[in-house]
């Protein structure tokens, strides 16, 4: 979230309750779609969402429509910053399923999760940003309600090189 690390102890209590719980309807809204698009895992880490996809076409849909939710949730009114937002990163690549050892929750790692988290901090707030991976999956399989714009070669988060970057939004 953009402008998180500015919310105080009790902006913090209403952040859960107004964003993430607003965040937890969605997810159980993607699980009743037809067809479903929610997520295989979900967790957080403070304002770090962090979920994992069976494809691009779950992945891009539950980013837009996370993307509105988010616009749509005025901070003001409800004791938080007005332009509290959301960064989102898609990134399309195989991942490592496992069992955690230290929380016993099942969990995805790999390269391509990492990637992800370095593109979430150079996404402009608002906006959903994808890997050339993502974009080039999406298109192969036909996803449908949403694009992907090639932005640019963009340069990652914490030194991790450049690669090229699009904007995911809505078709139409």
């Amino acid at each position: 979230m953009a402008h998180f690390s500015r919310l105080t102890d009790d902006q913090l209590v209403r952040f859960v309750r107004h964003f993430l719980a607003a965040i937890a309807g969605l997810v159980a809204q993607a699980t009743l779609a037809d067809p479903p698009y929610a997520p295989l895992m979900k967790n957080t880490w403070g304002d770090g969402l962090y979920f994992v996809f069976s494809g691009p076409r779950e992945a891009g849909q539950f980013a837009l429509q996370l993307c509105d939710l988010i616009k749509r949730t005025d901070g003001g009114t409800k004791g938080l910053p007005k332009d509290l937002n959301i960064r989102i990163a898609l990134r399309a690549g195989p991942v490592h399923e496992y069992t955690n050892p230290i929380t016993g929750f099942h969990d995805y790692i790999g390269t391509h999760v990492s990637r992800a988290a370095r593109i979430e901090p150079i996404t402009p707030p608002g906006y959903v940003y994808a890997s050339e991976p993502f974009a080039a999956l999406a298109a192969a399989q036909r996803a449908t309600g949403f694009v992907c714009e090639f932005v640019r070669q963009t340069a990652l988060a914490k030194d991790y090189g450049t690669l090229p970057t699009y904007h995911v939004r809505r078709q139409g």
